[in-house]
Parts: structure tokens; sequence; C-alpha cells
């Protein structure tokens, strides 16, 4: 496939490196001649200097030949300039970052039809999902939802007083007959791991299951980790990621949200837009503010300014009052694997989560959606068997999949299977494959059709 990627910023980078991987044909267009060198280095692509508002750099960079183009520069008009082009190209797909929220509104006087694009992402409306689901997810690092919201990647982090630690995981699937579950990976240290059944969890792994989303408390209370209801939550932010995050809790009527800002423009809007929010106007950094304002009586703490230094400070000032779960938000991917390692429950990447977000999109043959874990070098993979498929009737046990791979779960006709080596693939099963980089491209070809 030919693609297209307008703006060579992180997520461009990002979306381009893993379409790249999976051998497309991939072009990236970017205005910045500094960053276009720098970029250069970086990627397996085509790096042509042109702005995505100009029609005559679009031809250049071969829009009427690509199928798929991809808009993610920091500036909505020119993404969306881009698309209605793409769209007069013929270009089959058209996907657009914008932060406007009002694109998207069906009764807007412009839709996404009108705009060219056949998927809009709001990148701050997708962080504020994660952030909510991490936060009602209380005992969680990681929180990945597949199937409509039917099936859960849960990671969890095991402390000293976990009762599994010491175990195999094929000791903690026979102690649990009546729970459906898998283990896919294991990170330890800085290293990931795909398990088998003789594996043995140590204090400090981090391990990451799929099970049914019902089964997710059950599953916790087996690996020693409560899941207790955050109550009373402090924002630190009060941008478009702490409103959306404020608004999405406040829902709840036993959910009390109070968010510190120190911007009168920004306070003028959580005043106008939330109803059940309490605004604090200042200085989330300073210890006076937050000890007055209950941080000790606060069971959640949400640091979502755009200083990412703010955030994970603010964040172990939290930690170190009480606070029982602390989210920052950051900008580096590289933080991420080591926030747990200073006191942080869990960190999101605004930039990973929104290219998350596109990739999912993008139906690469049988594998209709894609996730990637936060700081670590591995994939989850949705597939659909068709009818097609080389794997289509034959059992587990006979596909030889990589030692860097293996299934999680099965998906059939609503009724979620944990795969044995006698399991029979049947076309229309929707299978959840966790994969090591090394593996991604023998997993495509193993589970695509004949």
């Amino acid at each position: 496939m030919k693609i297209l990627v307008i703006g060579a910023g992180r997520v461009g980078v990002q979306i381009s490196n893993l379409l790249s991987a999976e051998k497309n044909d991939v072009t990236i267009l970017e205005k910045d001649p500094e960053q276009c060198k720098k970029v250069a280095d970086l990627v397996d692509a085509l790096v042509v200097q042109g702005d995505g508002a100009s029609p005559a750099d679009l031809e250049k960079a071969g829009i009427r030949t690509c199928d798929l183009l991809i808009a993610v520069t920091s500036v909505d008009e020119v993404n969306i300039i881009a698309c209605l082009a793409a769209r007069n190209a013929g270009v089959n797909l058209k996907i657009a970052r914008l932060r406007r929220r009002e694109y998207s509104k069906s009764d807007s006087l412009l839709s996404p039809k009108d705009l060219g694009t056949d998927l809009i992402i709001h990148p701050e409306l997708e962080t504020a999902r994660e952030l909510v689901l991490l936060i009602k997810r209380s005992a969680a690092t990681d929180v990945i939802e597949f199937e409509e919201g039917r099936v859960q990647l849960i990671g969890v982090r095991l402390d000293a007083h976990s009762p599994i630690l010491n175990k195999s995981l094929q000791a903690i699937d026979q102690e649990n007959p009546d729970i459906l579950f898998r283990v896919v990976a294991i990170y330890r240290g800085n290293r990931t791991m795909v398990p088998t059944g003789q594996s043995i969890v140590n204090r400090g792994d981090q391990l990451f299951f799929i099970t049914p989303t019902e089964l997710v408390p059950r599953l916790l209370q087996i690996v020693g980790k409560g899941e207790e209801k955050l109550e009373n939550i402090m924002i630190l932010g009060g941008g478009k990621v702490g409103r959306l995050v404020a608004a999405e809790l406040e829902q709840d009527k036993e959910v009390h949200v109070k968010i510190i800002e120190s911007n009168r423009v920004k306070s003028a809007k959580i005043a106008e837009t939330l109803q059940r929010t309490m605004l604090i106007i200042g200085d989330g950094t300073d210890l006076d503010l937050m000890a007055t304002e209950g941080i000790m009586d606060m069971d959640g703490y949400i640091a979502v300014t755009d200083d990412e230094e703010t955030n994970i400070i603010s964040c172990l000032m939290a930690k170190h009052l009480g606070v029982r779960r602390c989210l920052a938000l950051v900008n580096r991917s590289d933080y991420l694997p080591i926030m747990n390692s200073i006191g942080l429950d869990a960190a999101v990447d605004k930039q990973m989560i929104t290219a998350n977000a596109i990739m999912r999109f993008i139906r690469r043959g049988n594998i209709i959606s894609l996730a990637t874990l936060r700081g670590m070098d591995a994939e989850v993979l949705q597939i659909e068997i068709s009818e097609r498929s080389s794997v289509a009737g034959k059992p587990v046990h006979s596909i030889h999949l990589s030692k860097d791979a293996t299934i999680g779960i099965i998906s059939r006709n609503g009724e979620v299977i944990v795969p044995v080596g006698d399991t029979i693939l049947m076309p229309q099963d929707i299978l959840i494959v966790f994969t090591l980089p090394p593996a991604v491209a023998r997993v495509e070809k193993l589970f695509g059709d004949r």
C-alpha cells in the first residue's frame, strides 16, 4: 500500500515506522527543512520537504497515486486541506488529527464528510478516555479494550504481598480453573518476555493478562490487587484533557472532582463547561495549597498540564502525601518504563495514544486492530480468521507460532475461549495475539489468507 503521511512530528514518525516495517511504501511530507533532515535518519521512508496545505507540494509528494493519507501536523487547517486534496485526488482512506472537537459533531456546519475525512482523531479526547479507564480500573498499570469492551488486556505489577509470587503460570491457572484468562507477557527489568506455563512470577514483575471484562475484578483479587473505587479525585491542569477527564468522572454521582488551574482563561472555561467539579485557582506545585485543598483526603490524582516535569513532580508529591492512585501525562515515551520505579502508578503519552488510535483504524489484511503497550516494544493484534485463511480448520498446536508471540484469547460468536493446543481455529474467530517486534511479520503472514 502506498501511504502519504503529512507531518513529521512524533506521531507521524511513529506511524511511518510501523507502516514501513510492514513493507508499505511510505512518504512523509514535512514543512520544516531541519526536521526533514532529522527524520530522514529515523524512518525507512521517503521524506519530502513541503507544505501539507500546498496543492503543488502534495502533488510533489505523490498524493495522486497513494492509497492512504494520514494528516497529523499540529495545525488543524493544514490537516483538513490535505484531506480535501486527497479526496479530490481519489485517495481511498483519509485520516486527520484534529484538536477542535466541533469538527466531529453531527450537527456541525461542517461534517467529517465535508472535510474529506474517513476518520478524525482527537488526541485530547483519546487521552482523556485512557486516563478515565485507568482511574476506574484502579489496580491496573495498563488497560486496553477489545471486542467492543468485552475483552480487556490488563497490566498489573506484583508487589511483595501478592499471593501468586514464586508460582508458575501453570500452577496459577490450575488453582483457578473457573477463571478464563491468559498471561501473554511478563515485563521484568527492562525485558519483555512471552511466557510459557512453566514461567515463574517474581516480585516486581509486570504481568499482562487477557480476560473477559466481567472477570477482571476476580482476576485482580487473585494477584492480590483489590479493586477499590476512587471517589475523591484531584486533577492538576484545566486544559482540554483535564476538562474532558473531569466531565467524564463527574457523571458518576459518587465521584467528587477538583481541578487546580492557575490560568484565568482556562479557569473560566472550567466554570462554564463543568457542573459538579470544584475549581481551585492556584499553583498545583504549591504544597501548602494542595494541603489546604485536601490532597491528603484524595483517592486519586491526575496531572495533565503541558509541562511533563510538573506532572511527574506533582504526582510524586501527591504519592508522598498518601494519595493511592497517581497518573501523569508525559510527552516522551522513553519516560514510560521508569514511571513505576520512581513511584507513579501509571503514565500516558498523548502522542502514542494518537498513533495507536490511527493504527487501530487501518486494517492490514485480516488484522482489524493494533495496540502498542506503553513503554514496551510489543504489540497486541486483533485478527479475524477468514474462510481463506491458511490456519482455518487447524488446531492451535499445528500452527507453530514464534516463541515471541502467543494467542491470548479467541472470541467466537460472542463466546470467549482461552485456547489450548487442541483448539480448532474457525472462520470468523477473532484472535487477540500478543507479539514482540521480531514476530510481527510472521504473525501477519501466518494468519493471512492463502
